[in-house]
């Protein structure tokens, strides 16, 4: 049986991204698209593939509760104790003296004791933080390094405020900025699948001609036809009727068939699974367990995305949100538009609305 590739098709995406990394940092970029299109393997890929002269601190906020500073200090640092110089100069130098690619199966920012025990008494002053941060990121650059900070599903930290109030997502975002567009010292890629997220980011004025944005999309259909010959699938136009460029169901059919289905057999299988979860959900709209929703609203902008990707101004701003937030569409607030976060949903809703 062969066995599911490492890595899946993503050249293009690979390419842009380290033409981003080998220029000195301008922007904040932010890496994003529908659930399960592959956003965090094409990072781990672009990081393995990178120079040793890069120090990359990859912080994956997914599965960490984060509800206070704290939380947030012990998701960001890695504590290394014992006998470590408290000097962040010196610290760093024994720190690359481990090697580089060290540093990139680090969940953390290798941080003293000493250190991290101050900025949690200091909680209350987020600003301890970043400017501990820019003082690391600048000593990585004198020891002739290029520092890379990757924050990965970094929607889970938008609620969280400090002593006085105030976002901490606020301060992070003026912090990425000073280390790109103003300082130049670090990359800073920040990965993620919300996109109402992405929308708020898209509209903040003060990321305005500061971020860029970078989708990683599910595959179009001649990128498919090629990862389907990886995973050996023979009948590539029946299963691109079915699932499309999804690589999370690309990967779903390739398990189906290891238990000894065919492929129309697993596909629909799949697709009766993707019926009766959609019908579940629009029971729970039809008997208020979904909140104000109206029925009547959701079936209504499901019938328009039969269409498939259509303008997002079709969908009322409120039932538009209320589908991005029980995953059932993807929305591009860049380019303006909505559709099925799948195509195997897309076929769910073409059969059951």
């Amino acid at each position: 049986m062969i066995d599911i590739p490492e890595f899946v098709n993503r050249e293009k995406e690979k390419r842009e991204l380290k033409a981003i990394l080998s220029g000195r940092p301008n922007f904040v970029y932010f890496v994003y698209g529908p659930i399960n299109s592959g956003k965090t393997a094409l990072l781990m890929k672009v990081i393995e593939e990178l120079p040793d002269d890069y120090v990359v601190f990859y912080i994956n906020f997914r599965w960490r509760d984060v509800q206070t500073i704290n939380d947030l200090i012990r998701v960001l640092f890695k504590v290394k104790r014992g006998k470590v110089s408290e000097e962040t100069k010196e610290f760093i130098k024994e720190v690359l003296k481990g090697g580089v690619k060290v540093l990139h199966k680090l969940k953390g920012i290798p941080i003293p004791e000493n250190m991290f025990d101050l900025l949690f008494r200091r909680a209350d002053k987020v600003e301890d933080i970043f400017a501990y941060l820019e003082e690391y990121f600048e000593e990585i650059r004198e020891e002739g390094y290029q520092p890379v900070l990757i924050l990965d599903e970094m929607q889970t930290i938008k609620d969280v405020i400090n002593a006085t109030g105030q976002s901490v997502l606020k301060g992070l975002f003026n912090f990425l900025i000073g280390m790109t567009k103003e300082r130049h010292l670090c990359h800073s890629l920040c990965a993620t699948s919300d996109c109402l997220f992405i929308e708020d980011v898209y509209s903040n004025a003060r990321l305005e001609g500061r971020a860029k944005y970078l989708l990683v999309d599910d595959f179009d259909r001649e990128t498919a036809f090629r990862v389907y010959e990886e995973f050996g699938f023979e009948d590539k136009e029946l299963v691109w009727d079915y699932i499309g460029g999804k690589i999370g169901d690309i990967i779903s059919l390739f398990e189906e068939k290891k238990r000894g289905l065919n492929e129309k057999e697993a596909l629909e299988r799949m697709l009766k699974d993707q019926v009766a979860k959609l019908r579940d959900f629009l029971e729970a709209v039809e008997e208020g367990e979904k909140g104000k929703i109206r029925e009547n609203e959701v079936k209504e902008a499901l019938e328009r995305l039969k269409e498939g990707e259509i303008q997002s101004v079709k969908i009322p701003r409120r039932v538009r949100r209320f589908l991005i937030e029980e995953n059932i569409i993807f929305y591009n607030p860049v380019e303006g538009t909505v559709r099925p976060q799948s195509r195997l949903l897309w076929k769910a809703i073409k059969e059951l609305v």
